[in-house]
């Protein structure tokens, strides 16, 4: 299938000014001369400011999108990978180019199974069992219904002021032992106050849930809203307490698809559009986050999870194996317990596989590697194939979402290089073998993923206090003195690699008016406290303060459109 390039016609406006010049003539007869007429003066005029000429090419190379009008091949956002599917399987389903290539076919299948499948030698501390687990229908996941619920596909990442570990805890809550998933008995794995601290018992690290706050506000025509602010309470501590200066991110497990284009977008494109210092002083200064690849050591641009902590797909879901599910690979060979959890390194070095024999093959991870990379991106809805057009809403709320500076960091296209196959081998029906070949579909595609994949300071701040249930403030490590984090705005308070507790990268925007179609329970932010599309944007602070101030000025009209837009990515 021939990968979808866009060949636009830049129109160039040119203005002729015409100057002219008055003079007066005489006889050589001296009595003739008469005084000459003084011309009348113009009134004085102030010089037009210089104007900064608009590019004739964006980041990828490509004539620069019109607010007002979408060009008709916007409705394949995921270039070749694009799918019409508008389900619950919508984020789940394999492209056309695949599902018709019998070897490329039978490679997603057997990836699809083990990113379903409940593995062997989890744990011994773990967050779920699988990776669906937490990707509901590879989609996102949900906050529990109530503060007695576990967290079963969120979870929350934990560090000191420094961004360094906890020494007990490590950089993630995992609040289940494995024996909730390996026998009958699921509570028996729940965390315990204190109850792994003698090192032979071996419970969940800790209980975290969420409370709500509920506030209030108006836009300025009067529609009234309102916001849940969300307050993290943590209890029942297995191992003891916490560090003095910790801080906690509660996160929900986004969606799964789309990776392997964004993983291809060239990284000095992204570099271009990264402005640390706010050079142009348009209050968006989006930073690159530059990480360590665990496989080769070197440093690279981080694209992945919510603070861009990774560089690759690889490396992605090898981190999720590791710190969600307990499981080893070659990429992360040691177990998710710490030096100081001695009942977690009892019951790793009982596992079957244990030391250089890892949970995980190379090439089952390949395969989960390659099913995350190809799997589909929903087409974008509200384009009339047929007429090839776009409705009048979604083109009025595409204007509405450009003017309003929201593409300041949602950047809606991007193109990719040639996708290499994966670093493990190329895959086959047995084994991996050298000289991995190119991944076509993912190849020199023009998609529209409305991110930048750079981490933005969204605002906000957070605090962490000891307090009891009934919110008395407490001073001690027993059971009722509960761990409560408050923030205001977006922030987390946690420094993860080169963002700061209150930076985030931009999220992908694609398929964001199926989330709930997949899962309907499912919510928005990195912590799902919005509840909707809009609540989301009125979370917006930091650098996206005057793209939301600029939402809420619209009429109720013109936010209604700007929403369907978005329900149509």
């Amino acid at each position: 299938m021939k990968a979808h390039h866009l060949a636009t016609l830049a129109l160039l406006l040119t203005t002729t000014i015409g100057l002219t010049a008055c003079g007066g003539g005489g006889s050589s007869e001296p009595d003739s001369v008469t005084p000459p007429t003084e011309p009348p003066t113009a009134p004085p005029t102030t010089p037009e400011p210089p104007t900064t000429p608009a590019p004739t090419e964006d980041h990828s190379g490509l004539t620069p999108l019109s607010a007002e009008t979408p060009i008709k091949d916007e409705y394949l956002a995921g270039g070749d990978t694009t799918l019409f599917v508008t389900n619950e399987d919508a984020f789940s389903t394999r492209p056309e180019a695949i599902a018709d290539d019998f070897r490329l076919d039978g490679f997603f299948t057997s990836g699809d199974h083990l990113f379903r499948t409940p593995h062997e030698d989890i744990g011994p501390i773990l967050n779920t069992s699988n990776c669906q687990g937490c990707h509901l229908n590879d989609g996102r996941g949900v906050v529990p219904a109530s503060a007695t619920a576990p967290m079963l596909s969120m979870l929350v990442k934990v560090g000191r002021s420094d961004g360094s570990a906890d020494p007990i805890y490590g950089d993630q809550i995992q609040p289940f032992a494995e024996q909730s998933f390996t026998t009958s008995d699921f509570d028996s794995g729940l965390p315990v106050h204190n109850g792994s601290v003698n090192g032979t018992e071996l419970y969940g690290e800790a209980f975290p849930f969420i409370e709500y706050e509920m506030v209030d506000g108006s836009y300025p025509d009067g529609t009234s809203y309102q916001l849940r602010k969300p307050i993290l309470k943590i209890r029942d501590l297995s191992f003891g307490a916490f560090s003095d200066d910790i801080r906690f991110s509660p996160r929900v497990a986004p969606q799964a698809f789309g990776v392997g284009l964004l993983a291809e977008i060239p990284a000095d494109n992204i570099l271009k559009l990264a402005d640390p210092n706010d050079a142009d002083n348009d209050g968006i200064s989006g930073r690159a986050s530059m990480v360590t690849n665990a496989i080769s050591g070197e440093t690279e641009l981080g694209r992945f999870a919510y603070k861009a902590q990774n560089p690759t797909v690889l490396q992605q879901v090898a981190g999720a194996y590791n710190g969600d599910i307990g499981i080893t690979t070659t990429i992360f060979t040691n177990e998710p317990c710490t030096d100081a959890q001695l009942a977690c390194q009892q019951v790793a070095a009982q596992e079957s596989k244990v030391g250089d024999d890892v949970d995980f093959s190379n090439r089952e991870l390949a395969l989960v590697e390659f099913y995350n990379r190809v799997l589909g991106v929903p087409a974008r809805r509200g384009f009339d194939r047929d007429s090839e057009t776009w409705g009048d809403e979604v083109t009025q709320g595409r204007k509405h979402f450009f003017d309003s500076g929201c593409t300041s960091c949602h950047t809606p296209r991007h193109i990719t290089q040639e996708a290499p196959g994966s670093v493990l081998g190329q895959l086959t029906l047995t084994s991996l073998e050298p000289n991995p070949a190119p991944i076509e579909i993912l190849s020199n595609q023009v998609i529209f993923p409305y991110t930048d994949l750079l981490l933005h300071d969204m605002g906000g701040s957070c605090q962490v206090t000891r307090e009891l249930i009934d919110g008395q403030s407490c001073n001690s490590n027993a059971q009722e003195c509960l761990y409560v984090q408050r923030c205001e705005g977006l922030a987390d308070g946690l420094i993860q690699g080169d963002a700061s507790g209150s930076e985030w990268k931009t999220p992908a925007l694609w398929g964001l008016g199926l989330v709930q179609t997949v899962n309907a329970d499912s919510t928005f932010l990195h912590d799902g406290r919005a509840r909707t599309i809009e609540e989301a944007i009125l979370w917006h602070g930091g650098e996206a303060e005057t793209a939301k101030n600029n939402f809420m000025q619209l009429s109720q009209a013109e936010r209604a459109q700007l929403l369907s837009f978005l329900e149509s990515l």
